[in-house]
Protein backbone atom coordinates (compact mmCIF):
# COMPACT_ATOMS: atom_id res chain seq x y z
CA UNK A 1 0.00 0.00 0.00
CA UNK A 2 2.67 2.38 1.17
CA UNK A 3 4.53 1.65 -2.18
CA UNK A 4 1.15 2.62 -4.27
CA UNK A 5 1.17 6.01 -2.42
CA UNK A 6 4.59 6.94 -2.89
CA UNK A 7 4.74 5.98 -6.76
CA UNK A 8 1.30 8.32 -6.88
CA UNK A 9 2.83 11.27 -4.87
CA UNK A 10 6.02 10.63 -7.24
CA UNK A 11 3.79 11.04 -10.26
CA UNK A 12 1.27 14.03 -9.04
CA UNK A 13 5.20 16.13 -9.29
CA UNK A 14 6.53 15.29 -12.51
CA UNK A 15 6.22 17.77 -15.16
CA UNK A 16 3.62 17.09 -18.18
CA UNK A 17 6.14 17.60 -20.77
CA UNK A 18 3.76 16.88 -23.51
CA UNK A 19 1.54 19.72 -22.26
CA UNK A 20 4.71 21.76 -21.78
CA UNK A 21 5.48 21.66 -25.22
CA UNK A 22 1.86 21.92 -26.30
CA UNK A 23 1.64 25.46 -24.27
CA UNK A 24 5.05 26.65 -24.76
CA UNK A 25 6.23 26.03 -28.24
CA UNK A 26 9.45 24.04 -29.43
CA UNK A 27 12.06 23.33 -26.92
CA UNK A 28 15.16 25.40 -27.47
CA UNK A 29 18.35 23.40 -28.73
CA UNK A 30 20.15 24.69 -25.47
CA UNK A 31 18.15 21.94 -23.33
CA UNK A 32 17.77 19.01 -26.49
CA UNK A 33 21.56 19.18 -27.80
CA UNK A 34 23.60 21.03 -24.76
CA UNK A 35 27.09 22.15 -26.00
CA UNK A 36 28.46 20.57 -23.56
CA UNK A 37 27.85 16.90 -24.26
CA UNK A 38 29.99 17.76 -28.07
CA UNK A 39 33.07 18.64 -25.39
CA UNK A 40 32.95 15.80 -23.29
CA UNK A 41 32.67 13.53 -26.86
CA UNK A 42 35.57 15.37 -28.45
CA UNK A 43 37.47 14.64 -25.23
CA UNK A 44 36.88 11.13 -24.47
CA UNK A 45 38.17 10.79 -28.12
CA UNK A 46 41.07 13.10 -27.82
CA UNK A 47 44.21 11.90 -28.86
CA UNK A 48 45.90 12.27 -25.55
CA UNK A 49 43.28 10.62 -24.25
CA UNK A 50 43.59 7.86 -26.10
CA UNK A 51 47.27 7.55 -25.54
CA UNK A 52 47.98 8.36 -22.33
CA UNK A 53 44.06 7.54 -20.71
CA UNK A 54 43.87 10.68 -19.40
CA UNK A 55 40.46 12.16 -18.19
CA UNK A 56 40.95 14.64 -15.96
CA UNK A 57 39.72 17.31 -19.26
CA UNK A 58 36.34 15.57 -19.15
CA UNK A 59 36.09 14.84 -15.32
CA UNK A 60 36.55 18.73 -15.41
CA UNK A 61 34.24 19.32 -17.52
CA UNK A 62 31.41 17.13 -15.55
CA UNK A 63 32.28 18.85 -12.76
CA UNK A 64 31.52 22.20 -14.06
CA UNK A 65 28.70 20.66 -15.44
CA UNK A 66 27.38 19.22 -11.79
CA UNK A 67 27.82 23.08 -10.27
CA UNK A 68 26.10 24.67 -13.55
CA UNK A 69 22.82 22.19 -12.63
CA UNK A 70 23.34 23.10 -8.54
CA UNK A 71 22.92 27.14 -9.64
CA UNK A 72 20.06 26.00 -11.78
CA UNK A 73 18.00 24.12 -8.67
CA UNK A 74 18.92 27.03 -6.58
CA UNK A 75 17.91 29.82 -8.83
CA UNK A 76 14.31 27.62 -9.52
CA UNK A 77 13.91 27.19 -5.04
CA UNK A 78 14.71 30.97 -4.33
CA UNK A 79 11.86 31.69 -7.47
CA UNK A 80 9.94 29.27 -5.57
CA UNK A 81 9.95 30.83 -2.42
CA UNK A 82 9.36 34.41 -4.18
CA UNK A 83 6.24 32.84 -5.72
CA UNK A 84 5.23 31.52 -2.62
CA UNK A 85 5.52 35.12 -0.40
CA UNK A 86 4.54 37.69 -2.96
CA UNK A 87 1.20 38.19 -4.82
CA UNK A 88 3.23 38.94 -8.22
CA UNK A 89 4.21 35.46 -9.79
CA UNK A 90 7.49 35.28 -11.14
CA UNK A 91 7.70 33.73 -14.86
CA UNK A 92 10.33 33.85 -16.40
CA UNK A 93 13.58 34.01 -15.05
CA UNK A 94 15.78 37.67 -15.97
CA UNK A 95 19.29 36.48 -15.12
CA UNK A 96 20.43 39.68 -13.79
CA UNK A 97 17.84 38.80 -11.09
CA UNK A 98 20.45 35.74 -10.07
CA UNK A 99 23.39 37.28 -11.25
CA UNK A 100 23.66 40.79 -10.20
CA UNK A 101 24.29 41.87 -6.56
CA UNK A 102 21.08 44.25 -7.02
CA UNK A 103 19.45 41.68 -8.41
CA UNK A 104 15.44 41.08 -7.18
CA UNK A 105 16.14 38.00 -5.75
CA UNK A 106 19.37 38.70 -4.31
CA UNK A 107 18.07 42.00 -2.46
CA UNK A 108 14.55 40.20 -1.83
CA UNK A 109 16.91 38.01 0.28
CA UNK A 110 15.82 34.52 -2.06
CA UNK A 111 19.51 33.84 -2.28
CA UNK A 112 22.33 35.08 0.28
CA UNK A 113 24.39 35.98 -2.70
CA UNK A 114 24.38 36.18 -6.79
CA UNK A 115 24.70 33.22 -8.70
CA UNK A 116 28.73 32.95 -10.42
CA UNK A 117 28.68 32.07 -13.65
CA UNK A 118 31.02 28.20 -13.48
CA UNK A 119 32.19 28.93 -17.21
CA UNK A 120 31.92 31.89 -20.07
CA UNK A 121 28.91 30.55 -21.92
CA UNK A 122 27.09 29.84 -18.68
CA UNK A 123 23.79 31.94 -18.74
CA UNK A 124 21.02 30.83 -17.33
CA UNK A 125 17.30 31.11 -18.57
CA UNK A 126 13.95 30.01 -18.53
CA UNK A 127 11.59 27.52 -20.45
CA UNK A 128 7.59 28.05 -19.90
CA UNK A 129 6.05 29.68 -16.99
CA UNK A 130 8.18 29.18 -13.95
CA UNK A 131 5.05 30.01 -11.42
CA UNK A 132 3.68 26.75 -13.15
CA UNK A 133 5.65 23.94 -15.00
CA UNK A 134 8.71 25.86 -16.27
CA UNK A 135 12.15 24.91 -15.99
CA UNK A 136 15.63 26.89 -15.93
CA UNK A 137 18.15 25.76 -18.55
CA UNK A 138 22.15 26.98 -19.31
CA UNK A 139 22.99 28.04 -23.22
CA UNK A 140 26.07 25.75 -22.17
CA UNK A 141 24.85 22.85 -20.13
CA UNK A 142 21.30 22.49 -20.63
CA UNK A 143 19.09 21.42 -18.07
CA UNK A 144 18.67 19.23 -15.36
CA UNK A 145 19.15 15.40 -16.66
CA UNK A 146 15.35 14.35 -15.67
CA UNK A 147 13.98 17.78 -17.54
CA UNK A 148 15.97 16.93 -20.91
CA UNK A 149 15.21 13.34 -21.04
CA UNK A 150 11.47 13.97 -20.50
CA UNK A 151 11.65 17.13 -22.92
CA UNK A 152 13.32 15.12 -25.59
CA UNK A 153 11.15 11.91 -25.28
CA UNK A 154 7.61 14.39 -25.30
CA UNK A 155 9.45 15.78 -28.49
CA UNK A 156 10.01 12.89 -30.12
CA UNK A 157 13.96 13.73 -30.88
CA UNK A 158 16.72 11.56 -30.83
CA UNK A 159 19.86 13.11 -29.63
CA UNK A 160 22.80 13.56 -32.52
CA UNK A 161 25.42 10.95 -32.19
CA UNK A 162 28.83 12.39 -31.72
CA UNK A 163 31.78 11.99 -33.43
CA UNK A 164 33.80 8.98 -31.48
CA UNK A 165 36.99 10.65 -33.18
CA UNK A 166 37.51 13.35 -35.16
CA UNK A 167 40.27 13.28 -38.17
CA UNK A 168 43.17 15.88 -37.05
CA UNK A 169 43.85 13.17 -34.28
CA UNK A 170 44.33 10.53 -36.64
CA UNK A 171 46.70 12.71 -38.89
CA UNK A 172 48.11 13.85 -35.85
CA UNK A 173 49.02 10.03 -35.12
CA UNK A 174 50.47 10.16 -39.06
CA UNK A 175 52.74 12.99 -38.78
CA UNK A 176 54.55 11.61 -35.98
CA UNK A 177 54.52 7.90 -37.45
CA UNK A 178 56.13 9.92 -40.83
CA UNK A 179 58.28 11.74 -38.59
CA UNK A 180 59.59 8.84 -36.16
CA UNK A 181 60.47 6.85 -39.57
CA UNK A 182 62.44 10.29 -41.23
CA UNK A 183 64.06 10.41 -37.80
CA UNK A 184 65.49 6.94 -37.82
CA UNK A 185 66.47 7.01 -41.52
CA UNK A 186 68.83 10.41 -41.21
CA UNK A 187 70.39 8.94 -38.19
CA UNK A 188 71.02 5.89 -40.16
CA UNK A 189 72.35 7.72 -42.73
CA UNK A 190 74.38 10.01 -40.71
CA UNK A 191 76.04 6.71 -38.88
CA UNK A 192 76.99 5.47 -42.45
CA UNK A 193 78.44 8.88 -43.58
CA UNK A 194 80.28 10.26 -40.62
CA UNK A 195 84.02 8.82 -40.20
CA UNK A 196 83.90 6.49 -37.18
CA UNK A 197 86.22 7.16 -34.15
CA UNK A 198 89.88 5.46 -34.33
CA UNK A 199 90.15 2.47 -31.54
CA UNK A 200 92.45 3.20 -29.06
Amino acid sequence: MLCILLTGASHAYQADYKEMIEKYGQVPEAILEPPVEETIAREKSSLLNRIFGSNSGRYSIQARTKACYANQRIALGAIEMYNMDNATMYKNLVYSDIADSSGLLVTGKYLRSPLYQVEPGCHLRSYGDLSDTGIIYCDYHGCLPEDRDGLRAAAGYTPKAHASGNNSDNTMVLVLIVLGVLAVGVMIILHNVLPKAPSS
